[in-house]
């Protein structure tokens, strides 16, 4: 195996680290959805948000470490193209960490008299979301995109149900907690599936 692919190999292997610090995300999130105990809750927030700290220095690496092979092996053609790429899909990946940090942050906003468990239509969103961005993740491991069918088919299921919510809010003179909640924590879930669906369009290219 030549350097140029050796480094590549390299520079893939940083993006699947990443990919199971954000599956390990969306798995606290997932429970955060259904907790009710304060103190599992309070150690989840923390969790939420040493993933997304350290997604975020990873990318931060990982952009260092792709400049600097660039710099070094001067590449061309594909190669330049696939390390253009994986740029991109690591922000895609923070991106949705950044996003269960926003959801994480909600939660601990209602705290301690509600919390986002008391909204099942939310967790039954979000659970949506894990689907895409699991599929995806394997996508991310096998460097191909098998699953985009899956991706895109809850991307339009998740833009149709937060549209559907807004509809909802935008008709109510006083907007009810809930409702308002509900909206914002939509919105968070329909990024994520997008970002999902751009690490897949990022694989199609390669």
């Amino acid at each position: 195996m030549s350097l140029i692919n050796t480094e590549l190999e390299r520079l893939k292997l940083i993006l699947v680290r990443m990919s199971q610090h954000v599956e390990k995300t969306l798995n606290n999130v997932k429970e955060l959805l259904e907790a009710q105990d304060i103190e599992r809750r309070r150690v989840i927030w923390r969790e939420v948000e040493d993933f997304a700290i350290t997604l975020e220095s990873m990318r931060r690496d990982f952009i260092d470490e792709a400049l600097l092979f660039i710099a070094r092996r001067q590449p061309l053609g594909e190669d330049l193209v696939s390390t253009h790429i994986m740029i991109n899909i690591a922000y895609d990946v923070y991106r949705i960490s950044r996003y269960c940090r926003e959801i994480a942050k909600v939660d601990s906003l209602l705290a301690p008299s509600s919390g986002l468990s008391n909204i099942p239509s939310i967790r039954e969103l979000f659970e949506k979301s894990v689907i895409a961005v699991k599929a995806t993740l394997k996508d991310l491991v096998e460097f191909s995109p098998n699953r985009i069918s899956v991706v895109d088919e809850i991307d339009t299921y998740m833009d149709r149900a937060y549209q559907e919510i807004l509809q909802e809010l935008v008709s109510n003179k006083v907007v009810p907690r809930e409702l308002g909640v509900k909206a914002l924590i939509a919105r968070h879930v329909e990024r994520i599936v997008d970002h999902a669906q751009y690490i897949e369009q990022h694989l199609s290219k390669l």
